[in-house]
Parts: structure tokens; sequence; C-alpha cells
């Protein structure tokens, strides 16, 4: 998400997205990302692609919300993909308390098909104890973890993680990497996938969809 601010020029999430959970607003964004997605994931099903995956970010906020799976669902059954290709990542939040709701709301959720990860995983808020109440399909290191990976420290913080997440069945996916030496140290560890500005920077979904499809086919 980016915003084209008439008076601000430019602004990251960071900068809009902790406003809106204040002012209550942040489902909204939520679930015009997900209508997004879904739509970008039809169309390349439309052209022959089936396999590529786009995850969309939920504020738990969002997530603790009674009608959070009718929502999702409302807007998913108008689309037509494969829908484990469609990846819910749940985000930390400092307003979501109603632990209970998420974990039936995680659990309902991956019944519409879609899987759903952890975001930000070993910073901040999320913590392991997630992995114990959320049923998850896999965890997103956070950058700042990648930021320190060609430490020793830091390399063996990532390492146990991704042993962890291998021996608890999970996926697990590091963000932010930015260069080569991450990259290769990733891969020696065998960390499942990897994004970040070293492949690409974010583009609008119209250059993403050419890009793809000129790769696929």
């Amino acid at each position: 998400a980016r915003w084209q601010h008439p008076e601000k020029g430019f602004l990251l999430p960071g900068s809009f997205i902790p406003l809106m959970e204040r002012e209550n607003m942040i489902d909204r964004m939520d679930f015009y990302i997900l209508e997004k997605a879904c739509a970008f994931l039809e169309d390349l099903r439309k052209q022959g692609v089936y396999d590529f995956p786009i995850s969309c970010n939920f504020s738990r906020k969002s997530f603790a919300a009674p009608d959070f799976v009718d929502r999702c669902a409302q807007v998913i059954n108008r689309y037509t993909f494969i829908r484990d290709r469609l990846i819910f990542e749940l985000t930390e939040s400092t307003q979501a308390r109603d632990m209970e709701q998420i974990r039936q709301n995680v659990r309902r959720v991956k019944q519409l098909g879609v899987q759903v990860v952890l975001d930000d995983f070993g910073v901040g808020f999320t913590s392991f104890y997630d992995l114990q109440e959320y049923p998850v399909d896999g965890v997103k290191l956070d950058k700042e973890l990648v930021d320190h990976i060609n430490t020793s420290k830091g390399r063996t913080i990532v390492g146990a993680m991704v042993k962890i997440g291998h021996e608890l069945g999970l996926t697990t996916l590091a963000e932010g990497v930015e260069n080569d030496e991450q990259l290769k140290i990733l891969q020696e560890l065998n960390c499942d996938a990897i994004q970040g500005f070293r492949f690409y920077h974010p583009i609008p979904s119209w250059e993403a969809e050419k890009k793809i499809l000129e790769r696929m086919h």
C-alpha cells in the first residue's frame, strides 16, 4: 500500500497505517486490498498462470472482528482462482486483544482454502507464543532479523527460526533481502522463500502482471 498524498507527497505504509488503526479505518484498507488481490489472481488464471502466490496483510484488529471470515468469503467467492495461492499475513497490533476470536477466525479462514502466516515474526509483539495460539501455515521473518544475518549471532538466530519452522511443518519466508550476501546465507540455511529489493521494488499491479506473464510464457 502506498499513498500519493496531495500535500505530503508519496507516503509509505508506516506513515499512515498506525493512524488508520487508531481511527478504526484499517479494515477498509484491508478489504480493499483483498479485493484487488483476488482480482489479480483471477486475471493471472485467465491468462494461464496458476501457481503465482500473492499475500494480503491484515491487522490483528481486522482479524479479531466476529464478521471477519464472512466478509472475506464474500470477497473471495466473487473470483475464480486456486485458493491456496492467496496468503493472509497476520500482522502485529497493539490494539487486538481477543485472542480466542482470532484463533477461531484463523481456523475458519483456512477452511476457505487460503493460507495464513505470521508477519513480522521475531520482533515486536509477534512471538513464539503465537505459534502455539494460532494454527498458521508459516512465518515471515522480519527485516530487522535479515539486516543482521551477516553477523554470527544474527545467522544463528535466523537459522534457529528456520529450523523450528521446519520442525513444526511451517513455511519460513524472509523479507527485506537487499543483497547477494543475505540471499546466499538464507539459501544455506534452507529458508523456504525469500523476498526483498534484491529481486524487485514495489510496482503497480498492472506492471507486475505484465512482468509475470513475460516470465511465465
